[in-house]
This record gives structure tokens, sequence and C-alpha cells, in this order.
């Protein structure tokens, strides 16, 4: 019989070898990490399947979509398996040992860092219909509010110019957008919201390092990301020449670099999202104070 001495000591190396096994699985999965990254920024076919990914998955890093890149055959709509649940889905059982490892925040808020998951993707799911999104349509109100809506989002000021051979054109000289009012709103939109990367980008001239062909693959991929979460027809950007945009960043820069790119096409996306779903918040109001008026019966 194993006497309190032997136990505790079994009982530290055990710990010990699991920190050491955690860490070493972190490292592996970072090293994966920092390969996907690499390959992403040097390949141009690589990087717009990225975007599309991305963008289907904005909420989601850049460097876990990159790590679901390296390890899924043709990834969608992804998430952990407490995410799918909240759609209403869950994983197949056969499904459970093929998810693509990824870092996850913890569900204790008080544990800094994040701990190992995984992410399935909606095909290795079953359960209720997934709800697509409403893509917006010319003429539409839903359209308007949502044009609107991104113009608040601009960083700079904005006139009229029918001049111009393009529907939106940001003017780094002074640092406005011109707008041609001839194109359909459509066109507007998704020339807009590439404009608008173009500015946050020079950010009022205070970005030195800014001219505006050296960030266009940028800007063009801002756009691409806002417009394909509405539906509105905005082609993937030319990305020829990602690898000399690239060339002296470190992995973990480039990690940063495109969620930087992420981040922008989420705050610009929220903020079109917020203006065009205002009766379903009413909708959810109003029932919520019925419920208090009239009670339970």
């Amino acid at each position: 019989m194993a006497s309190l001495s032997e136990i505790l000591k079994s009982t530290a190396e055990s710990k010990q070898q699991r920190t050491q096994n955690n860490k070493a699985a972190r490292e592996q999965l970072s090293q994966m990490r920092d390969g996907a990254l690499m390959a992403i920024t040097t390949n141009p076919d690589l990087y717009a399947r990225f975007l599309v990914l991305q963008a289907d998955n904005i909420g989601l890093s850049a460097g876990n979509i990159a790590l679901a890149l390296s390890q899924m055959v043709d990834p969608t709509k992804i998430g952990t398996t407490d995410f799918w649940h909240k759609q209403g889905r869950y994983v197949m059982d056969e499904e459970m040992s093929k998810g693509a490892s990824v870092f996850v925040p913890p569900r204790n808020q008080n544990f800094r860092g994040y701990l190992m998951g995984s992410y399935y993707d909606v095909s290795q799911t079953t359960g209720r219909p997934m709800r697509e999104a409403e893509p917006l349509v010319e003429g539409s109100d839903r359209m308007n509010a949502a044009f609107a809506a991104l113009l608040e989002a601009a960083p700079v000021g904005f006139i009229e110019n029918t001049g111009l051979d393009v529907p939106v054109r940001y003017n780094e000289r002074e640092c406005i957008l011109e707008i041609n009012t001839e194109y359909s709103t459509g066109q507007v939109f998704a020339a807009l919201a590439t404009e608008i990367s173009f500015a946050r980008l020079h950010d009022r001239g205070m970005n030195r390092d800014y001219d505006r062909s050296t960030f266009q693959m940028n800007a063009e991929s801002i756009g691409f990301m806002v417009c394909r979460r509405f539906g509105v027809d905005c082609p993937v950007p030319d990305a020829a020449g990602v690898q000399q945009f690239y060339n002296y960043y470190a992995p973990d820069e480039r990690g940063k670099s495109l969620d930087f790119l992420r981040q922008t096409a989420r705050s610009m996306g929220d903020t079109v999202e917020r203006s065009i779903q205002p009766r379903q918040q009413e909708h959810t109001a109003n029932r919520g104070n019925n419920a208090r008026q009239y009670g339970r019966r």
C-alpha cells in the first residue's frame, strides 16, 4: 500500500508531466499558426481563401482562421461546440475527433491567456437549419439605411462629385470622400467600404508611410469583408503583391496585421448591422413590455 509521501510524489510528478505536455502542445500549435500565417501572406490564392473564410467568420481571430485553413479541407462556417449549441446544432459524434485545433478564451474570465480548443465546420454538425443573413437589395430601405450607416463610419467628411469616373474616391490631399451619386447604391456602398478603409489607413495624414498603391490590397480586403457580410457584390482583392507587402513582417506581425484588417471590417460592419436591425430590437423590447404589462396566464 502506497504511503502518503509516495502519493504526494506521484501526484506531483503527474501534474508536472501534464504541464510539460500542455506547454509542448501549445508551442506546437503556435508554430502551426505561424506557419499558416506565413503561407497565407505569401500565396495569393490562399490569401483569397483566407479573406472569404474570415469574412464569413468575422468574430474569429485571424490566427484561428489561419489554423482552420491549415487543418480543414474546405471550411465555411466554423466554431466551437458551444457556438454550435447556441445555433441549435451539435457536432456529430463521429466528427468530434476531427476538429481543427485552435486557441480559445477560457470560460473563467479570471484566467489570463488562451486555452487550446477545437473548431468544427457546419458540415460536421447537425440540428436546426442555419439562418442565412438577408442580403442588402438595391432600392430597399435596408440598403439605404446601410449606406447611411456606412457613411457614419467614415473618419472623414464627404462631398458629392458626379464628375468622378468611379463611384467613390478618397481624396488624400483634402482628406475627404468624393461620392458619385450617378452610380447605383450597391456600387457606391461597395466602393465606399474600400475608400473608407483608405481613409482609416491614411489617418488624416498621420500615417507617414501611407501610399495608396501600397495599401490598396489592405483597403480592398477590408472593403471585401464588409461587403460579403451583407451580400453586396464586391470582387475578391487582387493579392498578387501579398508576398512583397509582407516580405519583412515576422509571423506574429503578420497575424497582427491581418487581425487589424478583420477588426476594422468588423467595426464598420457592426455599425451597419445596428442600423438595419432596429425593428428587430424594437420588436424584442415591445415583447418584453407586453410581458411585464399582462404577466403570465
